[in-house]
């Protein structure tokens, strides 16, 4: 009995390896390729847009030099 409880969970743990294995390789070879292909098709559909609103811009950044000067 115990041989078998053994040899399943051998093949469990090397069950578990491959699957790791797998989408390690997956997410190093298939998933990058595809993140730069759908990602530059957003970014230039998003480039499409006409009119910029301008209204919901942040706050303009002002360099600390340019700061300092006004108080003095």
């Amino acid at each position: 009995m115990k041989k078998n409880q053994e040899k399943g969970s051998r093949c469990g743990k090397v069950a578990w390896f491959v699957a790791g294995s797998a989408l390690t390789v997956v997410g190093f070879v298939v998933i990058p390729p595809l993140i730069k292909k759908y990602g530059n098709k957003a970014y230039k559909k998003s480039l499409d847009v006409e009119d910029i609103d301008f209204d919901n811009m942040g706050p303009e950044i002002v360099p600390f030099e340019d700061e300092t000067k006004e108080e003095e």
